[in-house]
């Protein structure tokens, strides 16, 4: 068995090229007897190659060209230094099996055993097809799953350049390249033009994505070539430009990019349409009065705002005057801004009322607004006639005068959820109306709607107070 040595990795050496050969096992084909030293030749060539770079890359120098540049860790590398095939074992077996393990396309198995087996045959052949090194025949006729001498050697460039015969090594970005014919590059809009890309002119078998840009904002194309595909490609494209002006078409892929100018005659694109405006700022929603007291009846103009938000939905907000009658306050639709309101309204008798603005529902209002109005009440009507304090703090006790027909049965209502204060009907009054006090104490802060019922629930008088 003839063995060859294999370059170390650690120091620059000067390398001592092997005395003996293998058998000419290694190339794609059967080699005769006659052109032995062509492969010995050729392997040796390989290996100087080899103990080159690893002199220039430890010693910081430039690699030289045609190696891709990259750093790759040179320890990785199997350091084989005889023949491996079915049956052998050792460390170098082991090497050489975490170092196919690297590709899981070339090794999916992974198993480093440190014994040569079908496993780690098939995974040297495969290894071989990719690194163009051998396809076909048998370890005996063509060194198809054999480590030889020039399989080594190959393996030992790749873990110092990164890259082998045109396909980069495991983590290694594949070399791109390629060019483009458009005809015609000149003309008037709308213009179609046919394209030609030739992709891949660097012959690299690990595969890429070419992306070709019409320079006009529409979707560019993609050229994928696949993983083995060694050669060249051309496809045809083509393209239409509606408008006139200046495109530059561009082939890119990695770092490579190539271009091609193309000028159209005629008017260019239409312009965009103006942005939308601006929404306007928001705005709160509110009501005041005026007056906000007097003597009954009293003419009261409510103003404010509405759809303070600039909603585009449209709508209507209830403004409720506090004595059993209300009105909607509507905006239309797809305006999308504030509106201004004015609502006119007379309250007919005396009582502290609380008017409030909803928007919607009535719970809870937007916005409110007290009004104090002087005077009698008709003595045959539903009234809150008083409710003292109308105003104060939390907690509070307050006092409410009540009037109501003689006789019938009635309740108060206090708006903060509690039971209501309730009389049943009476007999034997006297008189048109009856009058009563009736107390309460609110334990929350907040706005309450106190209401007087008749014997049916139905809301006959209401007033307001505020606990601050």
């Amino acid at each position: 068995i003839s063995v060859f040595a294999a370059p170390t990795y650690a120091q620059p050496q000067t390398y001592a090229p092997p005395q003996t050969y293998y058998a000419p096992q290694t190339s794609s084909t059967y080699v005769p007897p006659s052109t032995a030293d062509q492969l010995r030749a050729q392997t040796q060539a390989l290996l100087a190659r080899v103990q080159q770079l690893q002199a220039q890359l430890a010693t910081g120098g430039s690699a030289p060209a045609g190696s891709t540049g990259a750093a790759y860790d040179s320890s990785s590398c199997p350091l084989i230094g005889r023949s491996l095939k079915r049956g052998a074992s050792g460390d170098d077996v082991t090497r050489l099996q975490q170092f196919l393990a690297r590709d899981p396309s070339v090794y999916p198995e992974g198993l480093a055993s440190g014994f040569y087996g079908a496993l780690t045959e098939a995974a040297v052949k495969r290894w071989q097809v990719k690194y163009n090194i051998v396809s076909s025949g048998s370890p005996d006729t063509t060194g198809y799953g054999v480590v030889g001498p020039r399989t080594a050697a190959a393996i030992a460039l790749l873990c110092t350049t990164g890259s082998y015969g045109g396909v980069p090594g495991p983590g290694a970005p594949a070399p791109v390249g390629g060019f483009i014919q458009v005809t015609p590059i000149t003309g008037n809009a709308p213009l179609s033009v046919a394209i030609q890309a030739t992709v891949n002119t660097v012959n690299s078998c690990g595969g890429a994505t070419y992306v070709l840009d019409y320079g006009d904002g529409t979707q560019p194309a993609q050229i994928a070539v696949p993983t083995g595909n060694c050669t060249q490609l051309v496809q045809a494209l083509a393209h239409q430009y509606r408008y006139g002006g200046t495109y530059l078409v561009t082939l890119s892929a990695g770092a490579h990019r190539t271009s091609a100018t193309v000028q159209v005659y005629g008017a260019g694109p239409p312009p965009l349409p103006p942005p939308p405006p601006p929404p306007p700022p928001s705005s709160p929603d509110s009501v005041s009065a005026s007056p906000t007291s007097g003597s009954s009846p009293l003419a009261v103009k409510f103003t404010g705002t509405i759809n303070g938000s600039a909603s585009c939905n449209g709508g209507a907000y209830l403004l409720d005057f506090g004595d059993n009658s209300n009105t909607e306050v509507p905006f239309p639709a797809d305006a999308c801004r504030a509106f201004a309101f004015e609502v006119n309204h007379t309250y007919a008798s005396g009582g502290n009322f609380i008017a409030r603005l909803y928007r919607d529902s009535k719970t809870p209002s937007v916005s409110q607004v007290s009004i104090s109005v002087t005077g009698p009440t008709p003595s045959t009507t539903w009234a809150i006639l008083s409710v003292t304090p109308a105003v104060g703090g939390n907690p509070l006790a307050v006092s409410v005068q009540t009037e109501y027909p003689a006789c019938a049965a009635y309740s108060v209502d206090w708006g903060d959820g509690t039971i209501p204060a309730s009389v049943t009907a009476q007999s034997g009054c006297t008189g048109s109306s009856s009058s009563a006090t009736v107390d309460h104490t609110y334990s929350g802060a907040g706005d309450y709607t106190i209401s007087l019922r008749d014997g049916n629930g139905t809301v006959k008088a209401t007033s307001g107070i505020v606990i601050i």
